[in-house]
């Protein structure tokens, strides 16, 4: 029985980070975003209602991931219009996963930046979202949880 506790204790804070930094080259917010391992496959598995366990080789878990992404985050220049942005991929580091996406931007200057991210805030009530944005070498962060999901960031 004490084995089976194990997974569920396997870490006591729910938080994701997400780092966020203009590319001026290609003209795209380049966007990492670090979730648990576990909460991730228990996030996925809900809103695909299939069991999910991470396989960063498996293109139908990219399609899920990428699915599971689109319906919580989101990058908007104008209120209300959403950018549309690629899911790269991902990859797992010890008890946690790298989701990569890329938002083409089409101006160069942009003036603001609303940021969404509902990450995982459906099964934690005490989920953090950190969101960390790197634009033209200054670094800004906010901090969005359950009731507070988007921020906008002044550039």
């Amino acid at each position: 029985m004490a084995a089976s506790l194990v997974p569920a204790l396997a870490h006591d804070f729910h938080t994701s980070i997400t780092d966020i930094k203009y590319n001026p080259r290609t003209q795209s917010l380049e966007v990492a975003v670090k979730v648990f391992t576990d909460d991730l496959e228990e996030a996925v598995s809900k809103f695909t209602k299939t069991k999910v366990v991470y396989n960063s080789k498996s293109a139908e878990q990219k399609q899920q991931l990428n699915a599971y992404l689109q319906s919580k985050l989101s990058f908007e220049v104008a209120k209300g219009k959403p950018l549309k942005y690629n899911f790269l991929g991902s990859e797992a580091e010890t008890d946690a996963v790298w989701l990569y996406i890329e938002v083409p931007v089409k101006n160069s200057s942009l003036a603001q930046l609303y940021v969404k991210n509902s990450v995982l805030t459906e099964l934690f009530n005490d989920q953090m979202n950190i969101v960390n944005l790197n634009y033209k070498g200054k670094t800004e962060s906010v901090l969005l949880q359950r009731g507070e999901e988007q921020k906008k960031f002044t550039l």
